[in-house]
C-alpha cells in the first residue's frame, strides 16, 4: 500500500493547507452564523411536532437518497495511465486502500445525515434502542454501498431497490430487520468487483471529485482554474441575445450568458432559494425575516468567486475592454439576480408569519450584496 499511502499523504496535506486558508477567510463567519441559526430554527420544530409527524416517511426517503451522489476518491492521475501499467497486476493493495478511503468517508456521510435524523425520529418515534441501532446501521450501509458501486463501476440505481425494501421495513415497522436488505448489495459488490484498476473510469471519478472539492474551496479561496459545469439552455440563451446583445454590450452579454448557462450561478441561486423556503416552514415564523439575508449572503458568497474564476477563461478577457467594465458587466448581473432573490424569500417570509423582521432581512440582504459585490475590486 505504498503507493496509496504516499497520495493519501499529498491529500491530507492539501486539505490541511485550504482549511487553514477557509479558517482565516471571513467569508467564513456566514457559514458559522446559518449553521447557527439553523441548528435553533431545527430545535423550535422539534419543539412544534409530536407523533402525528410522518417521521417515518421522511426517514424513508432519506434511505432512497444515501445511495446517490456520492463522488468517491481514487488518488489515480493522469500520467497512470502510462506509468502504472506494467503494475496492475499486482497493486491490489491500492485497490484495497481506495475502497477502504471511500467506505470510511461513506461513513462519515450517513453519521452527518444521521445528526439531523436521529432527532425528529426520536422525537416522532418510539423506537427501542435496537431499533435504533438498526437504523444507524442501515444508513451508514446503504451509503458505503453507493460510494463502493461508483467505485466498481455498477450503476447507481442496482443499490435502489435494496434500498426500497429497507424503507418498507420502516413502514412496516419492521425497523429492527432493514438492515439486512442493506447488507444485500455487499454480496453483490463483492462479485462485481474490479480485479485490475479499471484506469480510465476511476481517472473520470477523481476528476469529478477534485472539481467538486475545489468548488467547495473556491467559496474561500480564489481557484483560477477550476472548471464548470455549463448546459446549453436555447430559450435563455435567446432572450439574452434578443434583449443585451443588440444593445452592443459586450461584458453583460457574455458575462450574463455565463451565469444563465453555469451550474454555479443559475442553479445556485435556485437551490439556496428553496432550502431557505423549507428553513422558513421549518422555523414556525420564528424570526423568520432573519432567513432572507442568510440564504442571500450565502448566494453572494459563492457568486464571487464564480466571478475570478471567469474571469481567467472566459472570452470577456479576449475583449477590449477594461477590468472596471467587466467588473460592471458582471456587478449588474449579480445584483439583480440577488435583488430579485431577496424579493422572493422577503415575499415569503411575510407569508410564513414575518413582520417587522421581514423588512429588517431585505435591508440586510441589500447590505451583505453590496459587501460581496464590493470585494470583486
Amino acid at each position: 500500500m505504498n503507493r496509496f499511502t504516499a497520495r493519501l499523504g499529498t491529500w491530507m496535506e492539501e486539505v490541511v493547507k485550504y482549511s487553514r486558508y477557509v479558517a482565516n477567510g471571513g467569508l467564513l463567519f456566514t457559514l458559522y452564523f446559518t449553521l447557527i441559526y439553523g441548528a435553533f430554527v431545527y430545535n423550535n420544530f422539534l419543539e412544534r411536532i409530536d407523533g402525528t409527524f410522518p417521521g417515518t416517511w421522511i426517514a424513508a426517503g432519506v434511505l432512497l437518497l444515501m445511495p446517490l451522489g456520492h463522488r468517491p476518491r481514487t488518488f489515480i492521475q493522469e500520467a497512470d495511465q502510462v506509468f502504472l501499467l506494467p503494475e496492475l497486476g499486482d497493486i491490489r493493495s491500492y485497490m484495497v486502500g481506495v475502497r477502504l478511503f471511500n467506505l470510511v468517508f461513506a461513513a462519515l456521510r450517513g453519521l452527518l445525515v444521521l445528526l439531523v435524523l436521529l432527532p425528529l425520529l426520536v422525537r416522532t418515534e418510539s423506537y427501542t434502542s435496537i431499533e435504533v441501532l438498526s437504523v444507524v446501521v442501515t444508513m451508514v450501509m446503504l451509503s458505503a454501498a453507493g460510494r463502493l458501486a461508483k467505485v466498481e463501476g455498477v450503476r447507481e440505481w442496482t443499490i435502489l431497490p435494496f434500498a426500497l425494501v429497507s424503507s418498507a421495513c420502516l413502514l412496516m415497522d419492521w425497523t429492527e430487520w432493514a438492515w439486512v436488505p442493506a447488507f444485500m448489495p455487499f454480496v453483490f459488490l463483492h462479485v462485481k468487483r474490479n480485479e485490475r484498476i479499471p484506469l480510465l473510469h476511476w481517472l473520470v471519478l477523481e476528476e469529478k471529485s477534485r472539481a467538486q472539492f475545489e468548488r467547495v474551496i473556491s467559496w474561500f479561496v480564489d481557484l483560477p482554474t477550476l472548471k464548470e459545469e455549463v448546459r446549453e439552455r436555447r430559450v435563455l440563451t435567446r432572450l439574452l441575445e434578443n434583449r443585451v446583445l443588440r444593445r452592443v454590450d459586450a461584458s453583460r452579454y457574455v458575462y450574463g450568458l455565463r451565469i444563465l448557462r453555469s451550474n454555479d450561478s443559475l442553479d445556485l441561486i435556485l437551490r439556496l432559494t428553496v432550502v431557505a423556503l423549507i428553513v422558513m416552514w421549518m422555523s414556525g415564523g420564528w424570526y423568520v425575516g432573519l432567513v432572507t439575508p442568510l440564504f442571500v449572503g450565502l448566494t453572494a458568497l459563492q457568486l464571487v468567486p464564480l466571478f475570478k474564476r471567469l474571469e481567467a477563461i472566459s472570452i470577456v478577457s479576449w475583449l477590449p475592454i477594461t477590468r472596471d467594465e467587466q467588473i460592471a458587466g458582471y456587478s449588474w448581473w449579480a445584483m439583480r439576480l440577488l435583488v430579485i432573490q431577496s424579493i422572493v424569500l422577503v415575499i415569503a417570509s411575510i407569508a410564513f408569519g414575518a413582520t417587522w423582521d421581514a423588512a429588517v432581512g431585505l435591508v440586510l440582504s441589500v447590505m451583505v450584496t453590496r459587501y460581496y459585490l464590493n470585494r470583486l475590486n
